[in-house]
């Protein structure tokens, strides 16, 4: 890898650069599976949390394609050459890091109020823990131990990807060396299942399996979809019509509720974690194919790639605010009457929404722009001064 101190920049853009990896032409596809995959994530836990349905493959699987979407759009945006020098690989670390954690960081330090107000007492170790998650550091071991949001251990193991990425997509340059990471990532990942899960079962080997070795595979492939796409170039005009992507995206949330076995984890095994793994990919290598014109689709679109982030980290916090303040007593009113749980689901998900809106809009956003300020290259004086 070709990680040395950077040159000067050139001061006009590189005339081989694919027009695709312009930040100006987002893949619509992409960020509509993404907010479905939020809200499936959302509906999972909603659901479950008040014993109404037990669908596990919604919500290991709605994650897991969090990786391989955050796989594609890093690849996409970012070729081998623009993470090649160590200038070049600290701005994309940068910009990664004020992308994730403003909001992360607030999702963490509203739940740690939380739970002081509910338990009586502030949790311990909060100073290193809080260091752990501001830096992601946590992702490297023991993630769902460390985390303090709800859902924040993929995000942990997501930067663990993003500090491996440069190192990926120089492997990437090559035919061979695409297909050989690739197979090492998937067997390394393979093999983590089966050791963690395959032996105890997802609940008792929950920790031991939520860490990096049982993900790789998933970001790589991502890697490698978005990096063939990139390669496409800019191609308005072309690729599959809007309805095919509504058929891959119903097809694939029927087949994650028709693999649901009785015990979770089950969906990681046997025909199930062989062949949904597929699907989930070619669902986003036909996301990355979809056009997305009509009116309603771009609008939408745009919607979920704003509710996205902050539909994931706030709906916890959304529901467990009520469940231990509102009314404490709902979980045991749900239990015979599952009208009221789904009731309850759907007005936590409205007020979910409508606060993801308002964390993009204050929280997401504006880091976004520091980011951008902050990496910003001076220019030079048309007319410098003697």
């Amino acid at each position: 890898m070709r990680l040395v101190r950077e040159a000067e920049p050139a001061r006009t853009p590189a005339p081989d650069r694919p027009a695709s990896a312009s930040p100006r032409e987002r893949v619509l596809g992409w960020d509509l599976l993404r907010g479905l995959c939020a809200l499936t994530v959302m509906a999972y836990h909603l659901l479950g949390w008040q014993d109404i349905a037990h669908l596990s493959p919604l919500g290991t699987y709605g994650v897991y394609l969090f990786f391989l979407l955050s796989g594609a759009s890093m690849a996409y945006v970012y070729d081998a050459d623009r993470v090649a020098t160590w200038g070049g690989a600290w701005r994309f670390l940068v910009t990664r890091w004020f992308r994730l954690a403003p909001l992360y960081l607030v999702a963490c330090l509203v739940f740690l109020a939380m739970l002081a107000a509910r338990n009586g007492f502030w949790a311990s170790e909060i100073p290193f823990r809080l260091a752990l998650n501001a830096s992601f550091a946590f992702g490297l071991y023991d993630p769902t131990t460390w985390a303090l949001a709800v859902g924040g251990w993929s995000l942990g193991i997501e930067f663990v990807f993003y500090l491996a990425f440069p190192f990926l997509m120089q492997a990437a340059r090559t035919r061979a060396g695409r297909w050989v990471t690739l197979a090492a990532l998937v067997l390394l990942q393979a093999g983590w299942v089966l050791s963690t899960v395959g032996q105890e079962g997802l609940a008792t080997a929950g920790v031991a399996y939520h860490q990096v070795p049982g993900f790789a595979g998933w970001f790589f492939a991502g890697c490698l979809i978005g990096q063939a796409r990139r390669e496409q170039g800019a191609w308005r005009g072309r690729g599959l019509a809007w309805t095919t992507g509504v058929f891959a995206w119903g097809g694939l949330g029927l087949l994650l509720v028709v693999a649901a076995g009785p015990t979770p984890g089950q969906e990681l095994l046997g025909w199930r974690g062989l062949m949904i793994p597929l699907a989930c990919a070619l669902v986003v290598w036909v996301s990355a194919q979809v056009r997305v014109e009509r009116p309603f689709a771009l609008a939408l679109a745009d919607l979920l790639g704003r509710l996205t982030y902050g539909v994931y980290l706030i709906h916890p916090l959304v529901y467990f605010g009520f469940a231990w303040f509102v009314w404490p007593g709902a979980q045991a009113a749900v239990a015979g009457q599952q009208a009221l749980g789904l009731g309850i689901a759907l007005a936590a998900g409205w007020v979910t929404c409508v606060l993801a809106t308002q964390g993009f809009r204050w929280i997401e956003a504006p880091g976004q722009r520091l980011a951008k300020r902050l990496l910003a290259r001076p220019k030079s004086p048309l007319h410098p001064r003697h």
